[in-house]
């Protein structure tokens, strides 16, 4: 479980990029955190991450602060998935996702039979594993993407934070990457918190949802329950109309 419990944060003096955000993402949990550009969404998973420390209040896995945590045991708890990653050398897709196994190597020890095999059960689990031996640049998008995860599965974590995972996606691979991950989050009991701009996928595969302006939750709750017009109009800042998908049940969202 990671929980934040009043957290701020500032970039500059003066200037909270975060304010008293309290929440907590549980096992077997999917949470969304929807919000305009720069509402701080992005700041909040670095802070879940380790990657930057809250000027005030504190972050817990498992009940404990992260501050009492070293990078490496965080890297056994947490794993990070990005909105995109650059590679600057041709590595294969097998070779990406053995990186996310660096947290339980020592140093200058290379990948046993063991992480190979947690590595390739990783690919398998996320219909990867054709890949195995491809260039990673060689992927599609929503391929790539799925390898992305299947590295992050790979550090065996009990949390998983993800940055617009769907980002660039078309709407077929979109929808596969948030069914993916739904899947994952309760076959592997992890706690998941996503960012994402894709409101509608949000609304239909995330058990919470978080909304976020200029840097504070306005709104938390259940789909349904925190995606109404009042609230995305308030929250966007623009007019649009808010009905039920007929098929899934799920909030559906129209700019007008």
């Amino acid at each position: 479980m990671i929980q934040f419990s009043d957290v701020g944060f500032q970039y500059d003096e003066g200037l909270w990029a975060l304010k008293n955000i309290s929440f907590q993402a549980g096992k077997s949990e999917l949470v969304g955190v929807l919000g305009p550009n720069g509402s701080g969404k992005t700041t909040l998973l670095k802070l879940g991450n380790g990657l930057l420390r809250p000027r005030q209040g504190e972050v817990l896995l498992e009940g404990k602060s992260i501050d009492s945590y070293s990078r490496i045991q965080i890297a056994r708890e947490v794993a990070m998935v990005p909105q995109q990653t650059h590679f600057h050398f041709t590595f294969s897709v097998l070779e990406v996702v053995l990186m996310g196994r660096f947290p339980y190597l020592k140093r200058f020890e290379f990948e046993g039979e063991r992480d190979v095999e947690i590595a390739r059960r990783a690919l398998e689990t996320t219909h990867s594993i054709e890949f195995a031996s491809r260039p990673i640049d060689e992927l599609s998008g929503g391929e790539r993407q799925r390898v992305l995860i299947a590295r992050a599965l790979a550090q065996e974590p009990s949390v998983m934070l993800l940055d617009e995972p769907t980002a660039f996606l078309d709407l077929k691979f979109k929808k596969e990457i948030f069914e993916l991950i739904s899947s994952l989050v309760r076959a592997n009991a992890i706690a998941a918190v996503v960012v994402s701009h894709d409101i509608e996928l949000a609304a239909k595969y995330c058990d919470r949802i978080i909304m976020l302006k200029e840097g504070e939750i306005v709104f938390v709750g259940k789909p349904h329950e925190v995606l109404t017009c009042e609230s995305v109009e308030y929250v966007y800042e623009c007019s649009v109309v808010v009905d039920e998908n007929p098929v899934t049940g799920a909030p559906r969202v129209s700019v007008v």
